[in-house]
């Protein structure tokens, strides 16, 4: 066992430092569900993205049934039970694990043999957070040495390889450490530098308004009036922005939560706030997960207001609550009759500050489905929508 420093970080969002990473990278939950990877690991095992995102490795990568002595994946667990019971890093021996080729390029499986290295990444509580999963083609290379030829080239080689994938694994969970250190500088700068500034112009044109009023016209009022409005717009989009990014930070406490019954209270306090609305609300019973608590009901939240706010031009309006399967998974749904969207944008619904309908129409600052994303992700999951210009919109999620 090679024993390797461990980066110390707060549950960090991995898509980022990860995706372009030029070496063969998953990153994993300490359930061994996969929540990051790299294009180079997908181009390699000639998989795509969306189909392995938020699914458990073994479901994704199994032995090959059609070899009765295939015992990749076994060894593959004991090495990852190691990472986890010792929170240090475990280098393993070749291991032969043969990949599926996609129907389009003829089926079957191919084998190759590859050099791993499991490494953990530890939370602010010294529990692991994620283990990150490098892996080396070797295949060529000890082809080479099965053909008798040049056995010590091959085997420099081999540990070079070995020492090249540990320093990069350092290196880049001390990025993840950084990122983390200077998210938290951002949010400081925001909360203190920003917020001032804004506060005085909004007071001052108060003052205006109140101690001046009596000899401003008409216009002049109008104007700061939108000065106020434009502050204080300014100031939530600063309040909903330090909220997207604290999901990064913050610590997940995993539980089972009812998700019936969470979305029932969230959708309960939206009731209050908008009694004049009738909206017809289904909720499925017993639904569960398990998840952090607090980041589950921001997500929820999220959507059902999102809903909510869509269907306010609706005589009828309806919203529900429930769940379908997706590859053999629960996938919880938010459905709703409301404005719904053009499926052509779809890709734009879950960015920042991203919005497929004009605030004239429909409030809001373009946070909220960032927001649900985030979450969703810290879970291992994923999240898309479907739907129709003026026929509702269906939010779909995975944990």
């Amino acid at each position: 066992m090679t024993k390797a420093s461990s980066a110390s970080v707060s549950s960090p969002d991995l898509k980022a430092p990860f995706e372009p990473a030029p070496g063969l990278y998953l990153v994993l939950s300490p359930g061994l569900t996969i929540v990051a990877v790299s294009q180079a690991y997908l181009d390699t095992t000639m998989t795509h993205k969306d189909d392995i995102l938020g699914r458990h490795l073994f479901e994704v990568f199994p032995d090959n049934p059609d070899d009765p002595v295939a015992s990749g994946a076994r060894a593959l667990k004991a090495s990852l039970q190691r990472v986890l019971e010792n929170r240090a890093a475990d280098a393993m021996a070749l291991q032969k694990r043969d990949i599926r080729r996609p129907e389009s390029e003829g089926g079957g499986v191919e084998e190759r043999i590859w050099s791993h290295v499991n490494s953990p990444v530890l939370g602010e509580d010294g529990t692991i957070a994620y283990i990150i999963h490098r892996v080396e083609d070797v295949t060529e290379l000890v082809g080479l040495k099965q053909r008798g030829g040049e056995q010590d080239r091959v085997a420099g080689e081999l540990r070079t390889a070995n020492e090249a994938l540990g320093r990069k694994v350092t290196e880049l969970t001390g990025r993840i450490g950084a990122m983390a250190q200077e998210l938290e500088s951002f949010n400081y700068s925001v909360s203190h530098d920003l917020r001032a500034p804004l506060r005085s112009i909004d007071g001052f044109s108060q003052a205006v308004l109140e101690d001046c009023g009596p000899k401003l016209d008409d216009q002049g009022k109008k104007h700061l009036e939108r000065v106020r409005t434009a502050t204080q717009r300014m100031g939530q989009l600063i309040d909903d922005l330090l909220g997207l990014s604290t999901l990064t930070l913050a610590e997940m406490k995993v539980e089972r939560i009812d998700l019936s019954d969470l979305a029932r209270r969230v959708s309960d306090e939206i009731r209050r706030r908008q009694p004049e609305r009738s909206v017809e609300l289904s909720i499925q019973d017993g639904l569960a997960a398990e998840g952090d608590f607090r980041l589950l009901r921001a997500a929820l939240d999220n959507l059902l207001r999102n809903a909510w706010k869509f269907t306010s031009r609706k005589a009828a309006a309806r919203i529900e609550f429930g769940s379908s399967q997706e590859n053999g998974k629960p996938a919880y749904f938010v459905r709703d009759n409301g404005a719904g969207f053009d499926m052509r944008y779809a890709h734009k619904l879950f960015g920042a500050f991203q919005r497929l309908h004009p605030a004239t129409e429909f409030e809001g600052t373009g946070i909220g489905l960032a927001t649900v994303q985030r979450v969703v992700r810290r879970h291992g999951g994923r999240v898309w929508a479907e739907g129709a210009v003026d026929k509702g919109a269906t939010f779909y999620f995975t944990l």
